[in-house]
C-alpha cells in the first residue's frame, strides 16, 4: 500500500520544464549546495552550468522521457513525440532570452506568445543538444499546444523539475498549472514605454 504524499502549491512567474533542461539545472544546484565557495561569480557559473549541458549532450539522462508521461492541455491529452522534455512559458523568452516561441509557427492554429491572454505556451525539446540549437536560432521547439490550464502526469521513475530555476527530483505524481493572479506591469519598446499585463501561473 503506498502513501499518498501531501500536495505542494508554487507559484510559477516564467517558466516550468521537466526532463532534460531541468536535469542540467538540478546538477547545477546539487553542485553549488556542495561547494557553496566555488560559485563566487557569473564566469564561473556560466561555465559549470555549460559543463553539465555539455555533459547531458552526451548522457541522454532523460532519454524516452515521453514513455513516462502525459500531458494534458485544456483537458485535451496530447501526442508525445520522441523526446528529453516539456518545458511550459509564461513569457516570451526562455533559456537566456531566447524568444523560443515566436510567432507559434502557424502549427495547428497557434498564435504567438502573449503576457495578458491567460495562455500558456508548451513545448517539447529533443536533447540538451537542440536545446543548444534553439539558443543560436539553428532549430525550432516541437510546439505542443496553448493553454490555460495544463496537467503533467509522471506515470513512473523521478524526473527533474523546476520552476523559475529552482530544481527539484520528481516522483510520480502530476503537476497542474493554471492561472493564479495578473499584474499591470511596464513594457519596454523601441520608442517610449507602454503599459503591459503580465500573468502568474
Amino acid at each position: 500500500m503506498g502513501l499518498r504524499r501531501p500536495s505542494k502549491r508554487l507559484v510559477m512567474n516564467n517558466y516550468f520544464g521537466i526532463g532534460c533542461d531541468a536535469c542540467v539545472t538540478l546538477n547545477f544546484h546539487n553542485r553549488r549546495e556542495r561547494m557553496p565557495s566555488l560559485f563566487t561569480n557569473r564566469v564561473i557559473n556560466k561555465a559549470v552550468f555549460f559543463g553539465y549541458g555539455s555533459k547531458e549532450v552526451l548522457a541522454h539522462s532523460c532519454k524516452d522521457l515521453q514513455k513516462r508521461l502525459e500531458v494534458e492541455l485544456d483537458g485535451v491529452q496530447v501526442e508525445l513525440p520522441e523526446l528529453e522534455g516539456v518545458v511550459v512559458l509564461n513569457i516570451n523568452s526562455w533559456g537566456a532570452g531566447v524568444p523560443v516561441w515566436g510567432d507559434g509557427g502557424g502549427e495547428n492554429g497557434l498564435g504567438p506568445c502573449r503576457i495578458d491572454d491567460g495562455l500558456v505556451e508548451v513545448f517539447g525539446v529533443y536533447s540538451s543538444l537542440h536545446i543548444a540549437r534553439l539558443q543560436v536560432s539553428l532549430a525550432d521547439p516541437h510546439r505542443l499546444g496553448q493553454a490555460r490550464t495544463v496537467r503533467i502526469t509522471l506515470k513512473s521513475g523521478w524526473a527533474p523539475v523546476h520552476v523559475d530555476g529552482e530544481p527539484w527530483e520528481q516522483s510520480p505524481g502530476t503537476i497542474t498549472i493554471s492561472h493564479f493572479n495578473q499584474t499591470t506591469v511596464l513594457e519596454k519598446q523601441d520608442v517610449g514605454v507602454r503599459e503591459s499585463a503580465t500573468t502568474s501561473k
